[in-house]
């Protein structure tokens, strides 16, 4: 990687470059880390890459990687989708559920005291 105040070649993920002491803004990841990420990541763009997003002109040298919509827990997609679950079941089924025994029971009642008047 190189330092992008000097030019000179620094190591990967450094914080500072070691001859000019320019902080770094960008933090390189491993490839275990940017496999795991859950966000977007940029990389600088080879001739793997050019197959993989359908081509691009010569003088592109960054491009977007990856958009990663995981369904896991601290995702905000997946809170959202849970609370919609979860809106959907309180405020849709269960009042459906209550209505639906409470017309059971009017109609077992009914049923029992015509059964009982008749006799």
């Amino acid at each position: 990687m190189k330092c992008p105040n000097c030019g000179e070649q620094i190591e990967a993920g450094a914080g500072k470059c070691l001859h000019c002491g320019h902080e770094m803004e960008v933090t390189v990841l491993s490839r275990q880390d940017r496999d795991s990420f859950n966000g977007i990541t940029i990389e600088e763009e080879n001739r793997d890459s050019r197959r993989q997003y359908g081509g691009g002109g010569a003088d592109e040298k960054i491009r977007v990687k990856q958009i990663n919509l995981a369904f896991d827990s601290s995702s905000w997609l997946s809170k959202l989708a849970i609370a919609a679950v979860l809106a959907l079941l309180v405020f849709f089924f269960l009042p459906m559920l209550m209505f639906f025994l409470l017309v059971g029971g009017v109609i077992l009642i009914a049923y029992w005291l015509l059964r009982t008047l008749v006799k």
